[in-house]
């Protein structure tokens, strides 16, 4: 054998030696990464069982008088005298203003007296008429005076009943333009009135949950400085608005005191059919990389990941769905673990 073969023999033993210590080498890698794997990760994981939860949807609003009125005379004449200020708060048939009579109860008595008149002239026609000595024109003109003077006394009557503006509910007086002595006419306002009890409060609902809210509905309402009032909704409207298409809903809150003012911004919680629920705490929701809101789940000490949706939340968590009635929800070390590991589970009974 030549020098240059044995070289080149060399040369391929050398090669071969070099190839299988690689081959070794990266086996012995493989099975040491195969070992590390095979160490499992460690989280603590907390039992779960779903509950019934009513989720709560919550709606800007704004309160609004119950009803506004503007009182109005109905007669002409001077105010006599006006008996209640601004600011006040009056009840259900209390006199704001008056309207000085001046002559109307002597116009009504002598009203009264042609009234009289006109009935025993009127029953003299038909006696007369029953003899014969009475033509129909005579009856029919008798007639027409007696019930043009029973309309004047009706109208006068009318007149002196309302010298006294009385408010038709029970109310917060907001203004009064008038003053004693001013001569008014019929129509002019004498009182603006702003009932407050109860108290509306008005808010825009999404096409999403207008659905979801009934007359029925357990409501409560809020403002920043108050504590939350038991509510009950009054109107649910069938129509979007054109140009924002939201649905106006009208709830309605006792306010005896009348504390609570109009043109506030509030806040409305209406609560929704009941659903099946568990509660987790805020660190246990992630988000997925196609943004879906998820949690991690284990189950055999094999990792699981859930889409849940969020119904609610409190200071401590948050209530979500999506997941069966028991289950075992990663509270620690979910960030570190993906679908299909096995871990070692340290599991916390809630």
């Amino acid at each position: 054998m030549n020098k240059n073969v044995r070289i080149a023999l060399l040369f391929l033993g050398l090669l071969f030696v070099w190839f299988l210590s690689g081959f070794v080498s990266d086996t012995q890698k493989k099975e040491q990464t195969s070992k590390k794997k095979a160490v499992s990760q460690s989280v603590q994981a907390l039992n779960l069982k779903g509950q019934m939860y009513s989720p709560q949807l919550i709606l800007k609003a704004n309160t609004e008088a119950f009803r506004e009125l503007k009182l109005i005379s109905q007669v002409s004449g001077k105010i006599r005298e006006i008996y209640v200020t601004e600011g006040s708060v009056i009840d259900s048939g209390e006199t704001v203003c008056e309207v000085d009579a001046e002559d109307k109860f002597s116009k009504l008595d002598s009203a009264k007296a042609t009234l009289e008149e006109s009935k025993l002239i009127y029953e003299g026609a038909i006696e007369l008429d029953q003899k014969g000595y009475q033509s129909d024109l005579a009856i029919s003109q008798a007639k027409s005076n007696l019930l043009r003077a029973q309309a004047n006394v009706d109208r006068l009557s009318l007149d002196i009943g309302n010298l006294n503006i009385t408010a038709p509910f029970r109310a917060f007086v907001e203004e009064i333009p008038v003053e004693i002595g001013q001569v008014v006419s019929v129509g002019m306002i004498c009182a603006s009135l702003v009932e407050l009890n109860p108290v509306k409060i008005v808010a825009d609902v999404d096409f999403d949950d207008i659905h979801k809210i009934k007359l029925d509905s357990k409501v409560f309402y809020k403002t920043n400085n108050s504590p939350p009032r038991a509510a009950k909704i009054l109107f649910i409207s069938k129509k979007a608005n054109e140009f924002t298409g939201s649905f106006k809903i009208e709830a309605l809150v006792e306010n005896p005191a009348m504390d609570i003012l109009a043109g506030l911004p509030a806040r409305l919680f209406i609560s929704m059919e009941e659903t099946l629920a568990h509660f987790v705490p805020a660190s246990s929701i992630l988000l997925s990389d196609n943004g879906n809101t998820i949690v991690k789940v284990v189950k055999n000490g094999i990792v699981n990941s859930k889409e849940v949706s969020v119904l609610g939340e409190s200071e401590s968590g948050f209530w979500i769905s999506g997941l069966p009635s028991e289950i075992s929800v990663i509270t620690v070390g979910q960030n570190y673990v993906v679908t299909g590991d096995h871990v070692n589970v340290n599991i916390t009974n809630n």
